[in-house]
């Protein structure tokens, strides 16, 4: 264990007393948030930018957590990523109508791929809603 991890966990200590009325959402990212940061610094040669980074991230969490805020941010992550998946079904339609159906296979392909990642993440950010939905229904 390096001296890093040894502060943060006397800033843990000191900051028990947030965490521990601290909500389900807000200790469940706090976790993350340790774990992050053991696995870079348990990395050989961890790239350092991600570790003060890590750092940034726990200690930020550690001060201040709110559970609504968390949601609200994965609220506006969804909205986005909806807006960028509704963006990317009308790009492969439009691709799909060019040419009265001689379609540029090239940009057939490139207009799939864009909506399968758009729908991929929408459905990711959904799924982080969903988990952190239940925390809160585990710990009323």
């Amino acid at each position: 264990m390096t001296w890093h991890v040894r502060i943060l966990g006397l800033a843990a200590c000191v900051a028990f007393g947030e965490f521990a009325q601290a909500g389900a959402i807000c200790e469940y990212k706090i976790h993350q948030a340790k774990s992050g940061l053991e696995a870079y610094e348990n990395k050989p040669n961890p790239n350092q930018k991600k570790l003060q980074e890590a750092r940034a991230e726990l200690e930020s969490l550690l001060k201040h957590c709110d559970d609504e805020e968390i949601l609200g941010e994965v609220r506006a992550n969804i909205a986005a990523t909806k807006s960028r998946l509704d963006q990317a079904n009308v790009a492969l339609a439009q691709v799909k109508e060019m040419n009265g159906g001689m379609n540029d296979r090239a940009a057939l392909q490139q207009a799939l791929l864009a909506q399968k990642i758009a729908q991929a993440q929408y459905i990711a950010a959904r799924q982080e809603e969903l988990r952190l939905k239940d925390l809160l229904k585990d710990n009323p």
